[in-house]
């Protein structure tokens, strides 16, 4: 196959999935991971895709503020297994913060039958799924709804966040760059979690392989403000090292 063709199939499928991987697109274009790394240079170059570890993501990922259904079902593995991991660094007592990310989504998974923490949350499907635990006290961050989302944004949302102790804050980003910080596709959102980092006992962030060593648009925090990355395990990208040479904790989860 002439490498126009395996070009147009790769735009297709990013275009479609919102996100690929080198050695799924080698597999399918019966090609090896090189080749694919060199497809995915080029159309980089073109500025057609951004890569990231492991595969690329559209532009469009990264900058376009996508339905919460869209985001959902994308890299739906990674999160769960992510989510698992982050769920193990909560213990009884604790007051923590979920964002309005489909990965702190995942998180009410493993943390519906918990019992004796406290849960902040400014997303209306978080709260939906954890109010179905007496066990857990839950305080919705009530304010704007942002349908595309469905959380609660805006000054309201601040105000009810800024008269709670969070102990850990566990949060999601669109992207994870070693020099400019953590951001995020809407501004409203990084609004949020850019007022509850600084105020954390602990600011946990939740990121699949896609989001390493790539931007968005709307920068929340800086890299020395994490104190732990959970992310997948197998995982070999630069930004990883030196994250932990600024005193992130990693935990490589699956």
């Amino acid at each position: 196959m002439i490498a126009a063709n395996r070009h147009q199939i790769i735009l297709d499928l990013i275009e479609s999935q919102g996100s690929v991987r080198t050695v799924d697109l080698a597999d399918k274009l019966n090609v090896t991971d090189e080749t694919i790394r060199r497809d995915l240079e080029k159309l980089e170059q073109d500025s057609l895709l951004q890569r990231t570890h492991g595969g690329a993501v559209t532009k469009q990922h990264l900058n376009k503020d996508r339905s919460f259904e869209e985001r959902s079902i994308q890299n739906i593995d990674a999160k769960r297994v992510i989510a698992e991991a982050a769920a193990a660094l909560i213990k009884p007592g604790d007051r923590i913060f979920l964002d309005a990310s489909s990965t702190a989504l995942q998180l009410t998974t493993f943390i519906r039958t918990m019992s004796d923490i406290v849960v902040l949350t400014n997303s209306a499907l978080v709260a939906t799924e954890l109010a179905k635990n007496d066990a857990i006290e839950l305080i919705i961050a009530g304010g704007l709804l942002d349908r595309q989302s469905q959380s609660y944004i805006g000054p309201a949302a601040i105000g009810t966040l800024r008269r709670y102790r969070i102990d850990k804050a566990f949060f999601s980003g669109n992207g994870i760059d070693e020099m400019s910080g953590i951001s995020e596709v809407n501004d409203a959102q990084a609004h949020i979690k850019e007022f509850v980092i600084p105020r954390c006992g602990k600011a946990i962030l939740l990121a699949d392989p896609t989001k390493l060593g790539v931007s968005s648009t709307y920068y929340f925090a800086q890299c020395e403000q994490i104190n732990t990355l959970v992310t997948c395990k197998d995982v070999n990208h630069p930004i990883l090292d030196n994250l932990q040479n600024k005193g992130v904790r990693l935990i490589s989860a699956g």
